[in-house]
């Protein structure tokens, strides 16, 4: 599905911080959409989490640097890391290239999917947000 320009893929769900969840066997997959890559534009520097961390609900798993601003990603579950996209230590820029083919982390956790959104929520959302900021932006 799309809103706009930007693909929100039906096989994931997502998060209203521009993170998209995909079930992987007993594992979860976590990456940036293509709206919230955009908007972050050149990603400079990202703190992954250690295989192994417990993070609680709500905490932040990770942050990267942008050229504008730092941002954190957080998860509405409690979660175990059981692994991290280590290419993203090198050159965490690539997210830019292929954000649905890129993850950042794989964690466990018992993820409700009532707090998250499908591709169809997604981009009813995400359509609100941007004609929100057109319209606030309208008049410069």
């Amino acid at each position: 599905m799309k809103v706009e320009d930007f693909e929100f893929p039906e096989d994931r769900l997502y998060l209203k911080n521009h993170v998209w969840v995909k079930h992987h066997g007993d594992r979860i997959m976590i990456g940036l959409t293509e709206l919230g890559q955009s908007l972050s534009k050149e990603i400079v520097h990202i703190d992954l989490p250690d295989v192994g961390d417990v993070i609680p609900k709500d905490d932040f798993l990770i942050a990267y640097e942008t050229i504008k601003a730092v941002s954190q990603i957080s998860l509405p579950f409690e979660c175990t890391v059981v692994s991290v996209n280590d290419r993203l230590w090198d050159d965490p820029n690539i997210i830019n290239s292929d954000p649905y083919n890129i993850y950042m982390v794989e964690v466990r956790g018992n993820c409700d999917a009532g707090d998250l959104m499908t591709a169809e929520d997604a981009c009813a959302y995400y359509g609100r947000l941007i004609a929100k900021e057109r319209e606030r932006y309208a008049g410069y």
